[in-house]
């Protein structure tokens, strides 16, 4: 199941809307077709089928911080670990702070107050890049954050774009509560899409079904 949301991550007169689009496939071609001619930005996670698309990608912060989480929860004295999730906390602390300003206030605050933290962030990843070994969960978090560093200051240069794509992580889990709720075979969830579709119109664009 592929998810597709464009608008603000809140209802408004602008259009809100989030989409299900049913693939028995996890193959480039399904993104790549659906979002055939568009070159604009995209929020996305490290899937390497988003990198075949002509859209700007925009990494996924929650991402970056799950990975550390993982490491420093399979080591309690990962210290390390500390320091990036320190500074991923300072930006979110950021976005809180300018949630609700206009576009061009989140820019300004962005370059100001967070673009620095960016930088020193991405100062550490590489200093211990080669001082973790790559096989440790420390290590691949380090990794991952490298390869979607590029991709997820993006959101710096822009303040319409959002830190993350937790929204589409909101989106999908109703999806996925209902598949985990006996909706598992692939015919019944091949007629699913529409219907949530449906439902998840109202929340985003305060439409009376």
């Amino acid at each position: 199941m592929w998810l597709y949301c464009c608008g603000d991550d809140k209802p408004g007169k602008d259009t809100n809307i989030v989409l299900f689009d049913y693939h028995n496939s996890r193959a480039a071609h399904c993104v790549v077709g659906f979002l055939d001619g568009y070159q604009g930005y995209m929020h996305v996670d490290g899937y390497k089928a988003y990198e075949q698309t002509k859209a700007t990608l925009v990494a996924c912060l929650a991402h970056i911080r799950r990975k550390f989480i993982e490491a420093k929860g399979n080591n309690k004295k990962t210290v390390k670990a500390d320091v990036a999730l320190n500074l991923i906390r300072k930006l979110y602390g950021i976005e809180q702070a300018i949630k609700g300003k206009s576009v061009s206030e989140k820019f300004t605050v962005r370059q100001q107050k967070a673009k620095p933290i960016v930088d020193e962030l991405y100062q550490w990843l590489l200093k211990h890049k080669d001082k973790i070994p790559p096989q440790m969960a420390l290590g691949k978090a380090i990794t991952y954050a490298i390869n979607q560093f590029e991709k997820f200051r993006r959101y710096l240069d822009d303040g319409r774009l959002s830190i993350d794509n937790n929204r589409a992580e909101r989106a999908i889990k109703p999806f996925v509560i209902g598949r985990f709720y006996g909706c598992s075979q692939i015919p019944v969830m091949a007629r699913m899409p529409a219907p949530y579709s449906i439902v998840l119109l109202k929340p985003q664009r305060q439409m009376i079904l």
